[in-house]
């Protein structure tokens, strides 16, 4: 039987690297799909190369959690991935930690707004296109911002200042997603694939 016992954990070590390879997996590729739809927004293609990375790293966490709460179904405590792939909350534990809690929390927020597509749009383009840290051309960037800020108001029906607080409350809760990964990092079940790795050296805040 000692066999057996030996077995027990390593299994479970098997699963749990599973489960973040998993985690990993997600984020990859939602990374190509937001990557493709960022080069659609308007005047973020003509942005320096280096503005467009730093921009899309520091906001790709943002815009993974904004996209997954607009589709996703809290009431019934599943997650719907850009792939279509849904979810339980339970799956999402072993790789999300406590952060799923937040990010249902957060998702059944937005939707109680009920956004029609295009605001949804608006206010996804917003957290892509703000002011950054070390960016090249930060004028420009804020232009694009300004105008965005007023395509939200147009569309979004007086709820300006609501959206703006949702998007700062965004940011809090990816701070304790890139927390989250950093643990996974630490914890050294799976390495992390290299761009998942890049969103640190681009965005540590802590």
């Amino acid at each position: 039987g000692v066999r057996q016992v030996q077995h027990g954990p390593d299994q479970q070590r098997g699963d749990d690297a599973q489960h973040v390879q998993q985690f990993y997996e997600l984020l990859t590729r939602s990374m190509e799909v937001i990557r493709g739809w960022a080069q659609k927004v308007p005047g973020f293609s003509s942005l320096p190369k280096h503005d467009q990375d730093l921009l899309f790293y520091s906001s790709f966490l943002e815009l993974f959690v904004l996209r997954l709460s607009y589709r996703s179904c809290p009431e019934e405590g599943r997650l719907v991935f850009c792939d279509g792939s849904v979810w339980p909350r339970l799956r999402c534990l072993r790789g999300f930690g406590d952060w799923v809690d937040s990010i249902f929390e957060f998702s059944s927020s937005l939707q109680r707004m009920n956004l029609d597509l295009s605001t949804f749009s608006c206010v996804c383009s917003l957290a892509l296109l703000t002011e950054r840290l070390g960016l090249e051309a930060p004028g420009r960037v804020e232009e694009l911002h300004k105008r965005l800020v007023g395509c939200v108001k147009e569309v979004s029906g007086g709820r300006l200042s609501a959206l703006l607080e949702r998007l700062r409350e965004l940011r809090r809760l990816c701070v304790r997603g890139l927390q989250r990964i950093f643990y996974l990092k630490l914890e050294d079940l799976v390495p992390p694939p290299a761009v998942v790795d890049k969103l640190f050296l681009d965005t540590l805040p802590f």
